[in-house]
């Protein structure tokens, strides 16, 4: 990172050495101080200083705090599923990504960006895994039955914190247009999926020709949608199984 400091008007105390022209100082990438010709800036209560000793304090006074967007985001994800939109601060944020606020506004914009951001990284961290579980070779049956095993499992872990585009979808979908596009569009994407693989069923005659692929799909999405809520108020494995069974049933010729 190169940090350039500008020629700066002063009426600082402050000198250079005895009988020096003042200047200000740059770092390049290396980390040299190189001198700019100009006057020195203003550094209050600061003695004498030699042209080293300026330089690194200019350059500790201009310096912004780096830090890895993408890893950020990710925290940001996982503190936004735990607690949700409304009951995450902007402070709750700062302290829990090790970021300054000014950081934070410079490369997302603020909390409601930040947020949208951080759903759109849960779809893009979801989606390769369902892709591939649920296109790869295999009886239909089978793979939803997997599937749906696999949800069940998830929600009752110890550390579950639900489906965050539901939980999402639940909070904030009904009043905030921004939030329910990526939701929709979250739904759209899962539906196609869930198609594809339906598709393939009947067409091998494994499933119910009785109503079209895109109708189940929805269907077994909103079930999906449906265990995640119930999973909140009922930590009870066959009452979600028994919920699970009857959605497959449906698929029966």
């Amino acid at each position: 990172m190169t940090l350039e400091i500008r020629r700066v008007r002063s009426t600082s105390t402050v000198r250079g050495p005895k009988g020096a022209r003042g200047y200000a100082y740059s770092t390049d990438a290396a980390g040299t101080c190189r001198r700019v010709h100009g006057l020195w800036p203003k550094l209050a209560t600061i003695g004498d200083l030699t042209d080293r000793s300026s330089c690194a304090l200019i350059a500790a006074m201009v310096r912004t705090k780096q830090f890895d967007k993408h890893a950020a985001l990710d925290e940001a994800m996982e503190l936004f599923w735990q607690r949700g939109y409304h009951a995450t601060s902007i402070q709750d944020l700062v302290d829990h990504l090790g970021v300054n606020r000014q950081s934070l506004y410079d490369t997302y914009g603020g909390k409601d960006e930040l947020f949208l951001a951080a759903l759109e990284r849960y779809r893009e961290i979801q989606a390769a895994p369902v892709r591939r579980l649920l296109e790869r070779e295999g009886p239909a049956r089978e793979i939803l039955g997997d599937f749906f095993r696999g949800f069940v499992d998830a929600l009752l872990s110890e550390d579950c914190k639900g489906c965050f585009m539901a939980n999402t979808a639940t909070e904030l979908a009904g009043h905030d247009e921004a939030v329910a596009r990526v939701c929709s569009a979250n739904a759209r994407q899962f539906e196609a999926t869930l198609s594809g693989l339906l598709v393939r069923a009947q067409q091998a005659g494994e499933i119910s020709s009785r109503r079209s692929p895109l109708q189940l799909a929805r269907f077994l999405q909103n079930t999906m949608n449906g265990l995640a809520v119930t999973a909140k108020a009922s930590r009870d494995r066959k009452v979600l199984n028994d919920v699970v069974e009857v959605a497959l049933a449906t698929l029966d010729r």
